[in-house]
């Protein structure tokens, strides 16, 4: 199993030569879509459809209980990323610490999948989705993760996905009111009433 793990990141991983336009696009996507998925929750929030608000908190609570599960995860089991036992190419700076499961990739799929399993908003959970296998793609071809990093990364995610799903009902009853009084409130508080959107209760 390792000997593939290694293989098939040999196949993927940067070359000794590689080209500057696209080792600049994979540094972009390795450090920046995940900031980008992350500004679509709030963008959700803000200006998508008001009783989806319950299923976006229910994605955001199910990410960082996979995020904590990447941590526990990371307890377990040590794999060292490739730059540290000497494997292939490495075009990005990155500490030397645990490379199983990706935080990045599982936060992004996290996000996607909780987004269409949610129905929170399916057109920008695929899109997100999708935006995982370009980073997951980068960090591979950058040298600080393996495959196998991603495969993990993925069944996180997946489950995460579910979690999200089943905390929809929860977040309804018991988070919603308290978050949306808190985003009232600093709305009053920065003075921001005036020029953020009413709330769309129903769809345009």
């Amino acid at each position: 199993m390792e000997s593939w793990n290694q293989y098939i990141f040999l196949l993927l991983n940067a070359s000794s030569h590689p080209g500057a336009i696209t080792v600049e696009a994979a540094q972009f996507a390795a450090n920046w879509l995940v900031v980008a998925a992350a500004l679509v929750i709030a963008y959700l929030w803000i200006w998508g459809l008001t009783l989806k608000r319950s299923a976006l908190i229910a994605v955001s609570v199910s990410t960082v209980l996979a995020l904590g599960i990447n941590q526990l995860l990371g307890l377990l089991w040590f794999e060292p990323r490739p730059f540290i036992i000497g494997l292939g190419h490495t075009l990005m700076n990155h500490a030397p610490d645990n490379s199983f499961p990706s935080d990045h990739a599982t936060f992004i799929w996290s996000l996607g999948f909780g987004l269409i399993a949610t129905r929170a908003s399916p057109r920008w959970g695929w899109l997100v989705a999708l935006a995982g296998i370009v980073v997951a793609w980068a960090r591979i071809y950058l040298g600080v993760h393996f495959p196998a990093d991603m495969a993990g990364s993925f069944v996180v995610a997946m489950a995460s996905a579910a979690v999200a799903r089943a905390l929809v009902p929860v977040a309804q009853r018991r988070l919603l009111p308290i978050i949306e009084d808190c985003y009232e409130a600093t709305l009053v508080k920065l003075r921001l009433t005036a020029i953020m959107p009413a709330k769309r209760e129903v769809g345009e």
